[in-house]
């Protein structure tokens, strides 16, 4: 047990963003998941990589994403 770190790469209105975010992830070895949410501004899909164990683990990803071209925000899952 113990906190959960992930990433965010984003959150997303169209389809075709979240398949894009998912593809460059997975290219680049990272395991993704969706997350659908409810904003203010309607429905978005959140594209998260993880879980980790340990932020270190999490920044070692990110690394990784921001090497595929991705933003990414580590987070408390």
């Amino acid at each position: 047990p113990g906190p959960k770190f992930v990433l965010q790469i984003g959150a997303f209105a169209e389809a075709a963003a979240v398949k894009d975010a998912r593809d460059r992830a997975e290219k680049a070895g990272l395991k993704t998941f969706t997350q659908p949410v409810t904003t203010d501004a309607g429905v978005r899909t959140r594209v998260r990589v993880g879980p980790f164990a340990s932020r270190e683990e999490a920044l070692a990803a990110q690394a990784r994403a921001e090497a595929a071209g991705l933003k990414s925000v580590v987070m408390l899952q």
